[in-house]
Order: C-alpha cells, then structure tokens, then sequence
C-alpha cells in the first residue's frame, strides 16, 4: 500500500506532467520585442559559432544547421549586407517539409539600430523552445519543471571572512605567512 507521502509525491509529479502539456499545446505568445531580442540572440550565436563566407557582393553569411530527431534539418543562415542590414532566416529542410523542399520557421532583418526593418514573419514551434536551450544559460534549461533560482539559507553556508574585512591578499598573508 502507499503511503501518502508517496501518493502525494505521485500526484505532484503528474501536476507537473500536465502542466508542462499544457505549455506545449498552449505555448505562451511571445511579443515582438520578445522575437526581437530572441532573434538578435540567435544571430550573435551564428557569428560566433557558425560556418561563414562572403559572396562576391560584399556580403557576410555565417550558417548552423542541426539534425532533427523526426528527420531533415534546422538550418539557421545569417546574412549582413555592409552595416545597414541583417538578415536572420531559420528554416527546416526535410522531414515534414520534404515535398516542398524547405520550410520557414523565421525570418527577420534588422537595421543599425537592432530593430526590425520590416515585419517579420514567425511560425511558433519547438524549433523556438530547441534553440532557446543553446542560449539559455544550463541552470535555466529546465524550466518547465524549475520556476526560478534561490538563495540557499544562510544555515548552511560555510563562513567565509568578508572580502571587505579580509581582502584577498591580506587574508592570505594572515593565514599562511610566506617563509
């Protein structure tokens, strides 16, 4: 028989499975400073990490492509046409989107000051919640199950001087005097 520690564990572990269902049927909507800064985001990552080239106009492009599970790729390719425009495209080739050759999960260009320059297009997908993982910091990755971070309690912390009583050098010079 259980225990109702053991059944309230289960119940809440179910809570949490419903829960994060409900995230993925019913994602949250993402404003368009929200698709901003997550496609400014992407596009430094491609510039850092990503494969690049320059066409014969001038023009950088960096690139990153990603198996996907299900089949085909996500491909992200960044395009800077001299320093007035950037241009971000993420998009799936195979899989679902085999038959027609490509399919557009984001499109955006942006001007010197990092706003939009157009309207840009976006299809909500897991796409978005895949390449939120590379950005995101590892502690914040599980979010769905974790809300945020806290403090650990002061209890349980070992004591360390202060650094302004002690600074770095003096506490060492106090502990262990050099010969």
């Amino acid at each position: 028989m259980l225990s109702t520690t053991e059944l309230r564990r289960l119940f809440n572990e179910w809570r949490w499975r419903l829960k994060r269902v409900q995230a993925i049927l019913q994602p949250p909507v993402w404003s368009e400073d929200e698709w901003r800064q997550f496609a400014q985001a992407l596009t430094v990552l491609l510039q850092k990490h990503g494969a690049s080239w320059t066409h014969d106009d001038g023009s950088q492009c960096w690139d990153m492509r990603w198996q996907i599970r299900e089949g085909g790729e996500l491909v992200c390719q960044v395009e800077q046409h001299g320093p007035e425009k950037i241009s971000l495209v993420v998009a799936q080739t195979g899989g679902f989107a085999e038959e027609i050759g490509s399919y557009t999960w984001l499109w955006a260009e942006f001007g010197t000051d990092g706003h939009f320059t157009r309207d840009p297009y976006w299809v909500d997908g897991a796409w978005k919640e895949a390449l939120i993982g590379l950005l995101m910091p590892y502690q914040y990755r599980s979010n769905f199950y974790l809300e945020a971070p806290t403090e650990t309690p002061a209890a349980l912390m070992i004591e360390h001087p202060h650094i302004d009583e002690h600074p770095p050098q003096a506490y060492e010079q106090e502990n262990h005097p050099s010969a």
